[in-house]
This record gives structure tokens, sequence and C-alpha cells, in this order.
């Protein structure tokens, strides 16, 4: 008798996933969601900036598509009608309505519009669209916005920009999780000296001595003109006041020379575990959607629109790694004491070896399923900074910024023209999806969880 094959860990790992059956319809709506974000411009109707000024066409509702045709009762090709717009008299709300006397617009696929071009990841043009109806008619599969554009396209075309921003976000945030939290397991306990050499610090010592006088007599001066500034600007105060002010400047002198001296006289040790950790801990310490917002703010908010793009994903991976590193920290404190660790140092190899080939492939198993929920927060992040106005710009456009201005139409958008609102179910669903995928992830590796 043959042997059966043993079953391998890869495989082990796709059968448990398997059984979730959340996960594996959370990856099927991510595959599709992704599809449509990858070729937009096949599947969007139209180009999402293209409105007509007449007729037009704004907050027109999804267009309803026949099935049936109504002469006959039968059964036939999906067509649509035109419409045509009226005001009504008390909401001044604009309002559509089907015009059958204009004829019948079929649905057809594989259409071509030349008069609307569009690029496949930037490198080849195209003008093939998934489907479309011959003009005048237009086809609206989710209504338009407020200046008449597809609604649908936008959205497609959205989703290039929030799930985008979503992974390579991530990427940063793991690069930086992974680096850092590795060299603060690996070296941790091994601290690194600061100093300048002796040799050449008696050689600033011996060039700045003569100079000492002409230094000091600087700083004699400058806090002299600090504080005839303060008395000018300031109201009359008593003298005690005077002096303590001047005292209190004598003192941080002082004290900058002192400190600088320890410096560069005596090596000063740092471990980078504490280091690294403490800085995580600044991090930690502020609420990240408000330091997202702050540090948005430092750079100006009419910079080049792809230039917000990749800011964007820079300042969301920066305030995202510090989880990560903690949780990689303590899977390296623990790996690198393991025996073939210690073979491998044993053996001469160098801790960028040991680190990349040992040690950082232990967490592998973590950093895939941290990766699958991680995704979801910096797509949700990069709409909240894009609803506020501090994230993606026009002429691009993203689901955050969809529903930025489905906001700016007040309680309406509800009430007259809900179909505004279907950025915010996409985004709904996309982070649902990402979550259950992590779920699965999380239980398909996960030894003890397998049945």
């Amino acid at each position: 008798m043959t042997a059966k094959p043993a079953t391998t860990r890869a495989q082990l790992v796709w059968h448990q996933f398997r059984k979730h059956r959340l996960a594996v319809w959370g990856g099927r709506i991510l595959l599709v969601l992704y599809l449509m974000a990858a070729f937009a411009g096949f599947f969007s109707p139209y180009d999402p900036n293209f409105y007509e000024l007449y007729p037009p066409k704004g907050n027109h509702p999804p267009t309803r598509i026949h099935f049936r045709d109504p002469e006959t009762g039968r059964l036939s090709r999906p067509f649509v009608y035109a419409t045509v717009r009226t005001i009504d008299p008390v909401t001044l709300q604009p309002r559509y309505q089907e015009d059958p006397s204009q004829g019948k617009f079929y649905l057809r696929f594989f259409v071509r519009t030349p008069e609307q071009p569009y690029t496949v990841f930037r490198l080849f043009k195209a003008d093939l669209r998934l489907l479309g109806v011959d003009p005048p008619g237009r086809i609206f599969l989710m209504g338009t916005d407020n200046f008449g554009r597809d609604l649908f396209s936008r959205i497609v075309y959205g989703a290039q920009v929030s799930l985008t921003i979503g992974i390579l976000s991530a990427v940063v945030s793991f690069f930086l999780g992974l680096l850092l939290g590795g060299i603060a397991g690996y070296f941790s306990g091994r601290p690194f000296a600061l100093s300048l050499p002796p040799r050449l610090w008696r050689g600033l010592g011996a060039f700045f001595g003569p100079l000492s006088l002409l230094l000091w007599l600087g700083a004699a001066l400058g806090v002299l003109y600090l504080a005839g500034t303060f008395v000018r600007i300031t109201p009359v105060r008593g003298l005690w006041s005077y002096g303590v002010d001047g005292a209190i400047l004598l003192f941080g002198l002082f004290g900058a020379y002192a400190v600088l001296r320890k410096v560069f006289r005596e090596p000063i040790r740092l471990d980078p575990d504490d280091l690294i950790m403490r800085t995580v801990e600044i991090i930690a310490a502020v609420p990240s959607l408000f330091l997202l917002i702050s540090l948005r703010a430092v750079f100006p908010t009419n910079i080049d629109p792809l230039l917000t793009f990749y800011l964007v994903v820079g300042l969301l991976g920066f305030i995202g790694w510090g989880g990560l590193a903690r949780v990689v920290r303590g899977i390296v404190l623990s790996v690198r004491e393991m025996d073939y660790v210690q073979a491998a140092r044993a053996l001469g190899a160098s801790d960028g070896r040991i680190i990349a080939r040992h040690v950082l492939p232990a967490t592998a198993s973590y950093v895939i399923v941290s990766l699958s929920l991680t995704i979801p927060g910096f797509i949700l992040g990069e709409s909240g900074l894009s609803f506020l106005g501090l994230g993606v710009t026009e002429p691009y456009t993203s689901w955050g910024l969809l529903l930025q201005a489905a906001q700016q139409g007040g309680f309406a958008s509800f009430t007259d023209r809900p179909w505004v609102l279907w950025p915010g179910f996409f985004i709904f669903l996309s982070i649902l999806s990402w979550n259950f995928l992590g779920d699965g992830l999380r239980d398909a590796f996960d030894p003890r969880r397998r049945q």
C-alpha cells in the first residue's frame, strides 16, 4: 500500500478557512470590490466627472429599468425611458418623470465610448464599458449627485482611492511595525552609547577655550536683550518680578550648558527597546483621530490632490504601527531565546540575517491575521478625513468625499434623495467583509481552533 501523502500546513489552513462561511463570503465580496476598483473605467457607465449642462440631471433618482413591454405585456430586452425635469412648487426640489414619447433606449453591453476614454492602471487607453444606452438616453444605476454626475461611476472610482489607501497604509504601518518591533525585541537589553570621542572633545575644548569669555559675553547680551524685550512688551510690574524672570533665564542657560556638557563628555546609553516602546506610548497617548487631524493640519489644504493621496497614506501608516510593534516585540523576545536562533548565532550568523531568516518569519501568522484586521481601520480613517475635508480632494474622489457631499445636502439627503448615501453602504460592506475575512484567517492559523 502506498502511504497517504502528509497534509501540508497550507492545506490545513485552507481547509479550516473554508469552514468559516462568513469569511469565505467576505473574501468573495472583497474580490468583487477590488476587481471593480482595478477596472473602474470598464465597470462605470460614465466618466466620474461627466455631467450635462442641458438638460440638467442634478439629483436624478436611480433610473428604472424595464423588462416588460408596456404595449404587449411581454418580456423584452431591458430598456429605459428618457426623463423630463420639473420643479416641485412646494419643496423647490427637482422632480423627474419618464417620457415614453422619446422612445425606448435599450441596454447594450460592451459599448464603446470614444468621447469618454479612460486608462487601465495608467498604462493603457481604452473606451470599452460594460453597459450603456444610446444617447440621448441616460442610465443612472444609483442616481446622480447635485451636479448631475453618475453616482455609481463615482462610487466605483472612489473605491480605487478608499480601498487602495487601506492597503498601502497597512503596508507602511506593517513595515514600520515589523522593523521597529523586531529591533526592539531582538536588541532589548543591549544598549548603545552616544558620545563624542574623547580626543575630539579635547580638540573642541582647546578651540573654544580662548573664546569662552566671548561666548559668555554673547550669552549675557542675549539675556539682556530678552529682558529688555520682555520689559518693553509687558505691562508695568514690580522689580521683584523682573528679578525672578532674569533668574529663571539664567538658570535655563546654565541648565542647557550642563546638559550639553554631560552629553558630549560622558556617553549616554540608550536601549533600543526603551526608546522605541516609549515612542509607541507617546503616540498611543494621543487619540488617533485627533493625532491624524493634527498632523494633516500641518500641511496646506490646497496642495496637489495626488500628493494629498500619498500624504494620507503616510499619515495613516505612521499612526498605526505602534500596536503591531508591541506584539512583534513580545514574539521576538521569546523567539530569540529558541535553540535554533542560538545555534545560528553560534555559527557566526549576523544579527541582520538572524532577524530576517529566523526571527521575523515566526511572526508571519500573526502578521497575516493582523493585516486583514487593520486594513478596515485605515479605510475608515481615510473616509473620516475626507468627510472632514482633510483627505482626498477633487478631481479625485473617495467614499468619504462622496459622503461629505451628501452631508452638505442636510436632512433632504435622507428624505428626498436617499440614494446619495450609497457610499456609506459600501464603506460598511468593505469593513464588514474585511472583519469576516480576518476572523476566518485567525481561526485558520490558530491550531487550537482547528476542528
